[in-house]
């Protein structure tokens, strides 16, 4: 195409790649991203550039294709304004040689330097183009598959504890939270979308991944007593029902934590927006992980209770749960009911008729209000035990 440009590749290819990467050099500092460069990968790129520019120029095959120059830097992850400013500058120091090649052929050189003065700017909005286009799409599936990575580890850790030599280590590199530190699990209904942004700008680092009917995040604390903090967060960017674990400090403690956390989740009720903390629905947890236990807890604390009708049931449960959060004070509990203390004492006493339990024993007290937890969660079908005992807890 251009003979100036066949005459520069011959002469000067060398020269004009020392050129290049001089000024690569020059201005490495201030590109971003430089620091994941290096020297040797920038003369190298340098070189790479400066002879698919001039191939573009004279029509000459290319030893290595603008798709493959584009996928590789994908690979190296260097940034895209790093690549582009290396092609500018190839043009610009192309275009330099080009003018000294003119000025060496006499007029003839320079009537020629003029009609291919658009040739060397078209031929690099036509390099950028292509090697922009294959860097965008390897960096897209590059970022699938590390994402896939990732929730494939984070879902082996929310399954089980780390097991084999070196997980701990590959955990850390490939969610980017390191093996020791305090961390927490969080779980919310699927749909509430993965943070992961605003913990970031926040300098939180996290890990997410759907599973079933939840999002499960496993997020790193800078601290222990970042844990109010980064509720806030949480509060502000996750919708519904969200179920933040204790914290814990290793790998090794996540799955324990997420079926916690997970349970946690269940027990709230339907339609429940906002954070809640498993620490602070620990007996409800506990209820919820053991339904076989909760149906025989139901059934012979609750007793004769269960024989009655759906409306009147409910007043007793109410006053049980009353009385509990009163701490057994009948006048407390009258006052969290809107009624009067004779009132509650004779809903306490049919209690007492019923279950034979006395709601002075502190024993029965917690007994009675598990029981209710457990109806409340509905992990326990409401059904009498016919061979009641009968006994004062």
């Amino acid at each position: 195409m251009s003979a100036l440009a066949v005459r520069l590749r011959k002469r000067r290819l060398t020269a004009l790649t020392a050129e290049v990467s001089q000024q690569v050099l020059a201005a490495l500092p201030e590109l971003p991203g430089s620091e994941v460069v290096t020297v040797a990968e920038m003369r190298e790129a340098c070189s790479l550039s400066i002879e698919q520019m001039l191939c573009e120029l004279t029509g000459e095959d290319q030893r290595i294709s603008l798709i493959d120059t584009g996928r590789r830097r994908a690979q190296q992850r260097v940034p895209v304004e790093w690549m582009l400013h290396n092609f500018r500058l190839c043009a610009r120091t192309i275009w330099h040689g080009l003018v000294r090649e003119a000025a060496c052929s006499g007029d003839g050189g320079a009537h020629q330097l003029l009609e291919e003065a658009a040739v060397v700017w078209d031929a690099l909005d036509r390099v950028s183009t292509v090697v922009t286009r294959a860097y965008r799409i390897e960096r897209k599936r590059l970022r699938r598959t590390e994402q896939r990575r990732r929730e494939q580890v984070l879902s082996a850790l929310l399954e089980r504890a780390p097991t084999a030599h070196g997980a701990d280590e590959e955990a850390a590199e490939v969610l980017g939270i390191p093996p020791r530190g305090p961390r927490v699990v969080v779980v919310s209904s699927v749909g509430s979308g993965h943070p992961t942004t605003a913990l970031r700008s926040a300098g939180y680092t996290s890990a997410w991944v759907t599973q079933g009917a939840r999002d499960v995040g496993l997020i790193a604390c800078g601290a222990a007593d970042d844990l109010p903090d980064l509720t806030a967060i949480l509060e502000r960017c996750l919708p519904g029902s969200v179920t933040v674990s204790p914290l814990i400090d290793g790998f090794e403690d996540v799955a324990t934590a997420y079926r916690l956390t997970a349970l946690a989740l269940r027990t709230l009720p339907s339609g429940h927006q906002g954070i809640t903390r498993v620490t602070d629905r620990l007996p409800h947890t506990m209820i919820a992980a053991a339904p076989e236990v909760s149906d025989v807890l139901v059934r012979h604390t609750l007793g004769g209770l269960l024989t009655m009708r759906a409306g009147d049931l409910e007043i007793y449960l109410a006053t049980l749960e009353a009385l509990v959060d009163a701490d057994g004070s009948f006048a407390a509990a009258a006052r969290k009911l809107y009624c009067h203390r004779n009132t509650v004492l004779k809903r306490a006493h049919r209690i007492e008729a019923l279950t034979g339990r006395k709601l002075t024993s502190t024993r029965a007290l917690l007994e009675l209000y598990l029981a209710v937890l457990a109806v409340r969660m509905d992990t326990a079908p409401m059904r009498p035990c016919r061979d009641l005992s009968r006994h004062d807890g």
